[in-house]
């Protein structure tokens, strides 16, 4: 290889790295999604499988639902009196799009991934128009602490919501 080619080889590689670098989006510190139940058919292209109480079955890869669709949070203490449940309130996008799926498909499942760890499943019995989503438990206190950094709690006033932030990140730095 020469030097010209070398240098060529050089410029093509920046270049091609500067979009990646000049997206400047900040990764979310905690990811959520839904995914809905697909087919041993569709793996390993487009579903994956997951070990759930109702057995083994394979959930659709790219989700119904993600953390771009959360509006607003509340979490609240679970049964099993270790974990907690969170309520996600999504924004239109993510409200039409649960009731899209939660018609079409009635009877499949819908899986929550967690940070990429499956929590909870459930059967979709009828179409959920109101854009409420809910995880019963299973969310650890971290994860709710990463969630209120990602959305308000429902009901609670975006600038207060910005405040409370800033006041638990300051918190954080002195201990």
């Amino acid at each position: 290889m020469n030097v010209l080619s070398s240098s060529l080889l050089f410029c093509a590689i920046f270049v091609l790295s500067l979009p990646a670098q000049a997206s400047g989006k900040k990764t979310p510190p905690a990811s959520i999604s839904f995914h809905l139940e697909g087919s041993a058919v569709e793996a390993p292209k487009f579903a994956r499988e997951f070990n759930t109480l109702a057995g083994a079955r394979y959930f659709r890869k790219v989700p119904e639902v993600s953390s771009k669709n959360i509006e607003a949070c509340s979490p609240f203490p679970a049964d099993d009196d270790r974990t907690y449940g969170i309520v996600f309130k999504l924004n239109s996008q993510g409200s039409k799009r649960l009731n899209e799926v939660t018609t079409m498909h009635q009877g499949k499942l819908l899986l929550s991934l967690v940070n990429g760890q499956p929590l909870g499943v459930v059967r979709i019995d009828k179409p959920v128009s109101d854009g409420i989503l809910v995880i019963w438990s299973g969310v650890t206190e971290q994860e709710v602490k990463l969630y209120d950094q990602i959305a308000p709690r429902i009901g609670e006033d975006p600038k207060k919501w910005k405040a409370r932030l800033k006041k638990n990140k300051k918190e954080s730095k002195k201990s």
